[in-house]
């Protein structure tokens, strides 16, 4: 299977991981500036880890679709993370990366403490569009042939 022909599946990922940590920050700043978890921000997320794929690694196939998913729901993750870190930032007057970096560690406690079954629809709602618009759609026929140009006409007099 030859990259240009169906695609590159690294480029894609790394494209995709990007896009879903980009993703996951602007939701943190969003529910941070709102007060308020936006869980339609699962949706952004799917899409903005999609475009990222189809647009780098501009795949057929459905590895990309897969990657996606799994990328949009980590970004739904980590956006959640960085949401609950915003928040502790800002009730104890500490700076935002100092309480990310000290609450690492802790990702998985702090995913669970903040679990509602909401996320859990918001996420597979995210995974889909990460899925749905990942796989860039096949070229026609039409597109990958030349156009010939029309016959020379003969001049008759």
């Amino acid at each position: 299977m030859q990259p240009s022909s169906n695609g590159n599946l690294f480029f894609g990922v790394v494209a995709g991981l990007v896009a879903a940590v980009f993703a996951a920050v602007v939701w943190a700043a969003i529910t941070a500036a709102t007060n308020f978890q936006i869980g339609y921000m699962s949706i952004a997320v799917g899409f903005m880890v999609a475009f990222a794929m189809r647009f780098a690694g501009r795949g057929h196939d459905r590895r990309f679709g897969y990657s996606a998913a799994i990328l949009a729901v980590f970004g739904c993750l980590l956006g959640n993370f960085f949401a609950a870190c915003a928040q502790v930032a800002h009730d104890r007057h500490l700076d935002v990366f100092f309480v990310v970096q000290r609450l690492l560690p802790h990702f998985f406690e702090i995913i669970k403490d903040t679990f509602s079954g909401m996320d859990l629809l918001f996420y597979a709602i995210g995974a889909y569009f990460g899925y749905k618009y990942a796989i860039a759609p096949p070229k026609s026929a039409a597109t990958q042939q030349p156009v010939q140009p029309p016959p020379p006409q003969s001049a008759q007099t």
